[in-house]
């Protein structure tokens, strides 16, 4: 069993590291063979230091005021670039002795000189979590501390705290450290409260400081002359990020007496503390192949439900589909509120120690003993589903188990490893377990032309086929998913109607510039473009021009580009007479056309920094240019499709338009060439370019390759074309469903796809690679019976295909329409 441990303190007994110490140990007592994984977490507050300490980061110290002014070694957390600075090291109220607290003289400076530090240390990403302060000087001392002087009326600087700041006169921020222009300040807290107020830093926070009502009404006056002084002497906002008027009204600013207030000032993003320190320490990241997560800190109460660490836990191991359970020294919550915060049970120290005091003095000894018979309890894992056989794990072929809980994979063993699942598939000797195929090229023509193809019939052809994402092309629909609008038009038209799962491209069309960020924002894996008609007025193409306006936008947004690149000059100069011969078909798209188009795509690249990818490349001879341009840093990727890897124009016969597609299928020794750009790297991967019409449509022109529409339909059929022109050619299954899976999957950005692994989406296709089938247009799910490949034998049989973890239901759609940065239950990735 793998064990992730990830606690808060026991506040008062036993620190983070210690309590994830000493469930491990009580873990190991209950079962020697348990892998544990100790996280030890915060909520922001105290303990986030012993958090990054605990996740790898370096310990460093720096001699600092105390917040009432007696000198203190506080000790802040260093990783790369990356400081973690908890304030009540140097701040904290539990640095100021036995009846001396001083809510107006207590001071913040000893923070301003830490994050002082960890500038000198060369950091420019600081995570400040602010808890347990002393102070309500509203960050004052953290200004000073970085170089703000707070000057009287007799021009000199006012004594530390904020009752002195009743007295402020003036502001100097020439000498604020210059540096923090290029950090990135990340504020870690919960509270929301304003700065100044009933609900403010003075009045909520002041007496638990050691503040009197009258000590409230004096400090919450000094907090308000702060903010129209700070606010006066820069009224521009030329020296600080935010306006202290307005920084002093946001949520957040009364944190730690106003720190957050000074923060925000010098442009800090607040972050609940929780989702701050879970990225800090990777528990996403740590959770991945767990069977259970311990959890807990000293109380688990109606506080904790409120943001707290255990709460943070719960729900990210709920959310991988993990069980969690809760150590505690005490809990009030009720059997409805722990199921309803996610956890399987928690138990309490109480339960074996009733005495509070010695609860706490014991505790190590008691968490112990309460996480050995927790474990035992735990015992062995249920997965909702097991699947046995060969299967494809990181690159090999080999006989393997995988555990399936709440869609994802969340367990890959060796054979003999005796998963235990609710339901149970095990694989036959002919069948291999694959990742569903990613296909990032497809073209569904709804709404608009649903009588081309639909969302419906679509994907089920790509559920027949082991393909379990398609990627939908922005234009042939319409409207074209040119703009937001557009976009929601679309994803309405396909919920509820997907068998498997749908992102979207948008669409680069002359005009449409100011509506990149936009659909960027709105989810769109990237954007395509035609530099030549696209063959729909509703999807004009760009000049060359254009399309380097876009690559600026897009390299800012740090999106793709995709794009159809033929030359039309090329093309309009070129014969394109009525024949029924290809051969006077293909002259009409020479490969000059494609090859100049890529050259002026590959240039763009260079010159903007873009992320690039040539669609369906059918012309060997651009490979080298492509290879140079890869070699040179340009960011750039290629795809090809079934047809140019396993028809020869050669072998089409006149007359047959069903062959008909642009860039055009190639001859033999063409095709050659690029099964050798494949073997060598220089193209990225494989996708059907499913391109669908009405059958008036494609035997237009009776014969006429002039007038048929130009696509081919094989969405279904993908893997088996490609894997009976592979094995032949000595390419193993492998590397097939590596070029079909995982690498688009990972140029488009599909978080969770793409592979057999941890933690991602349970997507299978189960394949009989030595089965063989003869093609029967009329049997393939999409929408007409128009393929070039009936009556051709293929090798190679999808059995069945698994969308998060169950049977695709050819009459039940239950697929998901995903989002770039969101994995495919809508959870940020």
């Amino acid at each position: 069993m793998r064990l992730v441990i990830a606690p808060d303190k026991f506040k008062g007994s036993l620190t983070a590291p210690e309590v994830a110490r000493r469930v491990a140990a009580g873990a190991r007592r209950a079962d020697p063979s348990v892998e544990v994984v100790q996280v030890p977490v915060a909520d922001g507050g105290e303990g986030t230091l012993d958090a990054a300490l605990a996740a790898g980061y370096e310990r460093r110290s720096v001699r600092v005021p105390g917040p009432v002014g007696a000198p203190v070694d506080a000790d802040f957390a260093v990783r790369g670039d990356e400081a973690v600075i908890e304030m009540a090291r140097a701040s904290g109220l539990d640095l100021v002795p036995e009846g001396r607290k001083d809510a107006g003289g207590a001071t913040s400076l000893g923070t301003g000189l830490l994050v002082r530090a960890a500038l000198d240390a060369g950091c420019r990403r600081i995570v400040l979590g602010i808890g347990g302060s002393a102070s309500t000087d509203g960050g004052a001392g953290l200004l000073q501390g970085l170089g703000v002087r707070l000057l009287g009326d007799d021009g000199q600087e006012l004594p530390l705290g904020g009752a002195a700041l009743a007295r402020l006169a003036s502001v100097d921020l020439d000498g604020l450290d210059a540096r923090l222009a290029d950090a990135t300040i990340v504020l870690a807290s919960d509270v929301d409260n304003p700065l100044l107020g009933s609900s403010g830093a003075a009045a909520v926070f002041g007496p638990q400081k050691g503040a009197t009502e009258e000590d409230v009404t004096i400090l919450d006056a000094a907090l308000g002359r702060l903010v129209e002084v700070l606010g006066a002497a820069d009224p521009a906002g030329v020296t600080l990020a935010v306006p202290a008027g307005d920084a002093a009204l946001r949520p957040g600013a009364g944190a730690a007496g106003g720190v957050g207030f000074a923060a925000i000032v010098l442009g800090a993003e607040r972050r609940a503390g929780i989702d701050v320190i879970l990225d800090l320490v990777d528990l996403r990241g740590r959770l991945l192949g767990a069977d259970a997560v311990i959890t807990g800190e000293g109380s688990l109460d109606a506080q904790s439900l409120m943001g707290k660490a255990p709460i943070g836990v719960a729900r990210a191991a709920a959310a991988a589909g993990i069980p969690v359970f809760g150590v505690c020294g005490r809990t009030t919550l009720s059997a409805a509120e722990i199921a309803d915060a996610g956890f399987s049970g928690v138990r309490a120290l109480s339960e074996i120690e009733p005495d509070a005091a010695r609860s706490m003095a014991d505790a190590g000894e008691l968490l112990e003993r309460l996480s050995e018979d927790l474990v035992r309890s735990i015992g062995p894992q249920r997965y909702d589903l097991v699947l046995r056989g060969r299967a494809l794990v990181d690159g090999v072929i080999a006989s393997a188990e995988i555990g399936v809980r709440a869609g994802r994979i969340a367990r890959v063993a060796p054979e003999g490893a005796d998963l235990a699942g609710d339901d149970l598939v095990l694989l036959s000797e002919d069948e291999v377990l694959l990742p569903g195929l990613v296909d990032t090229h497809v073209h569904v023509n709804e709404p608009g032309r649903t009588e081309w193809e639909g969302f419906e019939s679509a994907t089920r052809a790509a559920a027949a086929g082991g393909v379990t994402t398609i990627v939908d092309m922005p234009l042939n629909s319409i409207p074209p998913t040119v703009s937001v609008e557009a976009l929601e038009v679309k994803r309405a038209t396909a919920e509820g109607r997907v068998f498997v799962d749908v992102g979207f491209w948008g669409g680069v069309i002359p005009g449409n510039d100011a509506d990149l960020a936009p659909l960027h924002a709105a989810g769109v894996y990237g954007f395509k473009c035609f530099l030549l008609p696209s063959g729909v007025d509703e999807f004009p193409d760009v000049s060359v021009a254009e399309m380097r306006t876009a690559m600026s936008t897009l390299a800012e947004l740090g999106s793709l580009l995709i794009v159809h690149a033929e030359d039309a000059r090329i093309i309009e100069d070129s014969v394109h007479e009525a024949s029924h011969e290809y051969a006077d078909f293909l002259a009409s798209r020479p490969r000059s056309a494609e090859d100049a188009a890529i050259a002026e795509v590959i240039q763009g690249a260079a010159d903007t920094g873009v992320r690039a990818h040539v669609l369906h490349l059918s012309n060997s001879d651009s490979l080298a240019r492509i290879a140079a341009a890869k070699a040179d840093g340009v960011d750039l990727t290629v795809e090809t499709c079934p047809h140019y890897l396993a028809i020869a124009a050669e072998d089409i016969p006149s007359g047959a338009t069903a062959f008909k597609c642009c860039p055009p299928i190639r001859e033999e020794g063409n095709r050659d060439a690029l099964w050798r750009g494949i073997a060598d790297g220089t193209i990225d991967f494989i996708v059907s370019d499913h391109s669908p019409s009405t059958p008036e449509l494609k035997y237009a022109g009776d014969g006429d390759f002039a007038a048929a529409w130009g696509g081919i339909s094989s969405l279904q059929l993908g893997l088996p074309l490609i894997w009976s022109e592979a094995r032949r050619r000595g390419i193993p299954l492998e590397r097939v469903v590596a070029l079909m899976s995982e690498k688009p999957a990972a140029r488009a950005g599909l978080e969770g796809k793409g592979s057999i692994a941890v933690g991602n989406a349970a997507d299978f296709a189960v394949f009989a690679p030595e089965e063989s089938f003869v093609v029967d247009a009329r049997s393939l799910a999409h929408r007409h019976p128009i393929t070039p490949y009936d009556g051709r034998e293929l090798t190679g049989v999808v059995h069945a295909t698994y969308l998060a973890g169950s049977p695709v239901d050819q009459d039940h759609p239950r697929g998901r329409l995903l989002r770039r940065g969101q994995n495919e239950n809508g959870e940020t990735a």
